[in-house]
């Protein structure tokens, strides 16, 4: 369900302390279209896949031990 991704995407980001800005960039898109994204405002399976993709990034140059 597209909720239960915008609850996990915004969980994570929170346990990451990523903010939206820093998603959006690292998913090549604007702010405020992520958040429209979070808000099943706009985007599809595809978006939802690139945000997540994103994050995946993210949390990979995050964890300990990881060459940035």
């Amino acid at each position: 369900m597209k909720l239960d991704w915008a609850a996990e995407t915004v969980g994570r980001m929170h346990l990451l302390r990523v903010t939206g800005l820093e998603l959006a960039k690292e998913a090549g898109i604007s702010n405020s279209y992520l958040s429209a994204v979070l808000h099943d405002k706009k985007g599809d399976d595809k978006t939802r896949q690139n945000v997540t993709e994103a994050l995946d990034r993210i949390e990979q140059r995050q964890a300990p031990g990881a060459r940035n």
